[in-house]
C-alpha cells in the first residue's frame, strides 16, 4: 500500500511540508526584518555610526600659522574669538572656557584657556576669573580665519595649531554653561587619547 493509496498519509505529508515551509519562511523573516530595519534607519539618517563627540567637528580643521601657533601656549587650547564689541555672549564665552579649564582638575596643566583678539586693545574686556589662567592673545590671522564660524563659538585647538572642534556660544548663561559641559566631556576624551600637550 503506497501513500497515494492512503489519503490520511498523503494529508499528513502535505501538512508536514506546509509546516516546514512556514518554519523556513519564519527563519528567513527573522534575518530579513532586522536587516531591512537597519537599512531604513541608516537611509533616513536616524543613526550616525561612530559619532560620540558633543561638539561640531571642524573638517578639515582650521590651521593656525606656524608663527601664531608658536605664540600660543604649547598645550591644548580652549579658545574664544573676541569680537570688536564684547557683549553678553562674549562675556559668557570667556567665563565658560575658564570654568572648563578649572573643571579639568589635575589635567588642567595640559590645557590653557585663550581669548583670541584681532588687535591689542583689551580695555573693554572682562578681567579673568579669580584663579584663572586665561590669556588674551593678539592673533590677527587666526582671528580672521575663525570669523567664518558662527559668532560666539567656543573652540578646542590642539597643540599643533589645528582648530578641530566648535561649540555654540550663547547670550544666555545656562545655555553657554551647557556648551561648556559638552566641551569638557569631549576634551576629557581627547586628553585621554592624546599623548601631545
Amino acid at each position: 500500500m503506497t501513500t497515494s493509496d492512503n489519503p490520511s498519509a498523503t494529508q499528513s505529508e502535505q501538512q508536514r511540508k506546509r509546516k516546514n515551509r512556514r518554519l523556513f519562511i519564519g527563519i528567513f523573516l527573522c534575518f530579513l526584518i532586522p536587516l531591512a530595519g537597519a537599512q531604513i534607519i541608516l537611509s533616513l539618517g536616524w543613526f550616525t555610526p561612530g559619532v560620540t563627540n558633543k561638539g561640531e567637528l571642524i573638517s578639515p580643521p582650521i590651521e593656525a600659522s606656524s608663527s601664531e601657533n608658536e605664540s600660543m601656549p604649547q598645550t591644548w587650547r580652549l579658545a574664544y574669538r573676541v569680537p570688536a564689541d564684547c557683549d553678553q555672549r562674549c562675556i559668557n564665552g570667556l567665563y565658560v572656557i575658564q570654568q572648563v579649564d578649572m573643571a579639568l582638575g589635575r589635567e588642567s596643566d595640559r590645557v590653557t584657556p585663550i581669548a583670541i583678539q584681532a588687535g591689542p586693545d583689551v580695555s573693554a574686556l572682562p578681567a579673568p576669573e579669580e584663579g584663572s589662567r586665561l590669556q588674551y592673545l593678539v592673533l590677527p590671522q587666526l582671528h580672521d580665519q575663525l570669523s567664518e564660524q558662527p559668532q560666539g563659538s567656543l573652540f578646542i585647538i590642539d597643540p599643533l595649531g589645528a582648530v578641530m572642534m566648535r561649540y555654540e556660544g550663547s547670550a544666555d548663561r545656562d545655555t553657554a554653561i551647557q556648551s561648556g559641559s559638552d566641551m569638557l566631556d569631549d576634551l576629557k576624551k581627547l586628553l585621554k587619547m592624546s599623548r601631545v600637550g
